[in-house]
């Protein structure tokens, strides 16, 4: 694999779409996994066992989003070592990740069945569904260290401005994943056991064939097996970077655990509607995440390159771009609120509530436009630590107390608590342009 570098030239909105299209196509197929999860539910088993699913891939999201943030501070130093042309420094972080990512797969594998059943407890999932999220959530914690592999192998490779190989893995993937749910949840009708060993099959395949590739392609700079070896001070700077990210990632989705408590107190249709909507906000919102995502890589190698002011204007066109998109999903929420949940689920009460929910939800797809891309700029410059304490700050001072007390008044709507995702991105938006205003985004990179 020839390394170009591509990322430090050329004209920067061409460079930066072509860099997030397949960001975007990844992620696409990524939620095909929970969401043909949940159809092949829906269509074949009974309302609880979509509560099951539905919040016990909560639980997974929640050590999928620690290993993703750890493995995004790999990938920033990657970028910014190689946007400065040290490739004996890009070759060191990539020996050290292998090192701690792989302690680390298994030490939250571990953690993860045991606490397993004490989360699903505190998330008050209905007596109905309680049994099969806990199948679902063992399985998939077996296949945890596959999750991490293949993450690791992707932050490699995203960092050194490739990102359309890990787009072919993800491929390769969903379509064991979604030709294991059609077999195992839906012909031999195993239902949530089903939908979770298709899941691990497919992070296995995925994280093979990337080993495979890597193996035959290399990684476009002198790497040797020497190079994986523990550097104590690249690991410290792999740890400073990535803990950050990978904290603010558990708390954040920790938070959306404990909204899903809230929400699931109030009934298991409640519940269900909340499930297919955070699954249909989640694809709307792919824009936002595919570009974040390539916007940290990018300014990670400007930065790098010590051109800062190109790695500011491809943040400025990623929200754009974003916003735009934005407000054509909040149209469409408004005006056809049922029609994305009813693909989901034949119960027409559960379609009614979940397009409350995804109407108020909508307005988020606009204001997360502004505070993921400048996140990510921060992300992209090393300003984890900052990255981290806005998010918090917003998710717990605002989102958190806003969906709690809106569960206590009479007569409440998924409406109205769905209005506290916005209202939290408010929140982040004044912090970020605090932040942005004060220049400090700029200093001590690397």
């Amino acid at each position: 694999m020839e390394q170009k570098n591509e990322l430090t030239t050329g004209k920067i909105y061409p460079t930066l779409l072509k860099f997030t299209i397949p960001f975007l196509l990844s992620a696409l197929l990524q939620s095909l996994y929970g969401t043909v999860d949940l159809l092949v539910i829906g269509n074949y088993s009974e309302t609880a066992s979509v509560s099951a699913v539905a919040t016990g891939s909560q639980v997974m999201n929640l050590i999928t989003f620690l290993v993703l943030g750890i493995t995004t501070g790999a990938t920033v130093l990657i970028g910014q070592f190689l946007g400065a042309k040290d490739y004996k420094q890009v070759a060191s972080v990539i020996g050290n990740s292998i090192f701690v990512f792989g302690i680390m797969s298994v030490i939250v594998a571990g953690i993860s069945l045991l606490l397993h059943s004490t989360i699903l407890g505190w998330m008050n999932i209905p007596a109905e569904a309680e049994a099969e999220a806990n199948i679902y959530t063992v399985i998939c914690s077996l296949g945890i260290p596959l999750i991490i592999g293949y993450n690791t192998v992707c932050a490699v490779l995203r960092g050194m401005g490739d990102s359309k190989s890990p787009l072919y893995f993800v491929a390769v993937a969903c379509v064991v994943n979604v030709a294991g749910d059609l077999i195992l949840a839906g012909a031999l009708g195993m239902g949530a056991a089903g939908v979770a060993i298709a899941t691990v099959a497919a992070q296995g395949v995925s994280f093979v064939v990337g080993l495979l590739y890597l193996a035959k392609k290399g990684i476009g700079i002198p790497f040797s097996k020497a190079d994986i070896r523990v550097n104590p001070d690249m690991v410290k700077r792999i740890i400073v970077l990535g803990i950050p990210l990978g904290v603010r990632s558990v708390l954040i989705n920790f938070s959306f655990m404990m909204i899903t408590s809230i929400i699931n107190s109030m009934g298991v249709q409640v519940s269900a509607a909340m499930g297919v909507g955070d699954k249909i906000v989640g694809f709307a919102f792919l824009p936002q995440s595919a570009f974040s995502n390539a916007i940290s890589v990018m300014v990670a190698q400007n930065m790098g390159a010590r051109q800062p002011e190109r790695a500011k204007k491809a943040t400025v066109y990623g929200m754009v771009t974003c916003c735009i998109i934005g407000v054509f999903f909040c149209a469409f929420a408004h005006i056809a609120p049922t029609v994305l949940p009813s693909l989901f689920t034949k119960d027409g009460n559960v379609q009614s509530l979940c397009g409350e929910y995804i109407r108020a939800y909508s307005y988020d797809g606009i204001l997360t436009s502004i505070v993921f891309c400048i996140s990510s700029m921060f992300m992209g410059c090393g300003k984890s630590t900052f990255t981290m304490l806005q998010d918090l700050a917003s998710t717990f001072l605002m989102r958190v107390p806003f969906t709690y007390f809106m569960s206590k008044m009479a007569g409440v709507t998924l409406f109205q608590l769905g209005l506290a995702a916005p209202a939290a991105s408010v929140v982040g938006i004044v912090i970020c342009l605090i932040y942005l205003r004060s220049g400090k985004w700029k200093e001590g990179f690397i």
